[in-house]
């Protein structure tokens, strides 16, 4: 089994391609509430999913571990971030979590919507900064999506 978090970044600056004050305390916050550990950590090319990302770590405490720049969750992918074309994306960033571990991959809205629609085959509803969705990928193949709602509501598909 192998898991990935794909989540919306936190809130940015209006202004520039960086989070707010807001953001960063909003994505350690969510760090601080995370029980899970990151083996492998993605960020599309803008730097306010770095910093999402980076915040999560901080206030989880724990250091930052392998992790790559993909222009595909900024959805720059031959499909234009297509709910087909993302859903492959994260199949493909899913087999480079290790066996039995999880990865965060930081995206922007709509491409987390249209990830979670392709690989569950329903629409999901828009996340909010921070929201997303888990998919666990079993033994046999198998994919679960769960989203993650940060008012405590999830779904399972």
């Amino acid at each position: 089994m192998r898991q990935l978090e794909l989540r919306r970044h936190a809130r940015r600056d209006p202004d520039a391609d960086r989070l707010s004050a807001e953001g960063r305390a909003q994505a350690e916050d969510l760090g601080r509430t995370a029980d899970a550990i990151y083996d492998v950590v993605f960020v599309s090319p803008a730097q306010r999913t770095a910093e999402t990302a980076a915040w999560i770590l901080r206030g989880a405490g724990v250091q930052l571990p392998d992790h790559s720049v993909i222009p595909g969750l900024a959805g720059k992918d031959a499909s234009g971030g297509s709910p087909e074309g993302m859903a492959a994306g994260v199949r493909a960033l899913l087999d480079l979590v290790p066996d039995g571990g999880r990865g965060l991959a930081i995206s922007h809205t709509p491409f987390v919507e249209r990830a979670g629609w392709g690989l569950s085959g329903r629409e999901m509803e828009p996340f909010a900064e921070c929201e997303g969705f888990v998919v666990t990928q079993h033994d046999d193949g198998s994919l679960v999506v769960e989203e993650l709602r940060l008012g405590g509501g999830t779904g399972l598909a």
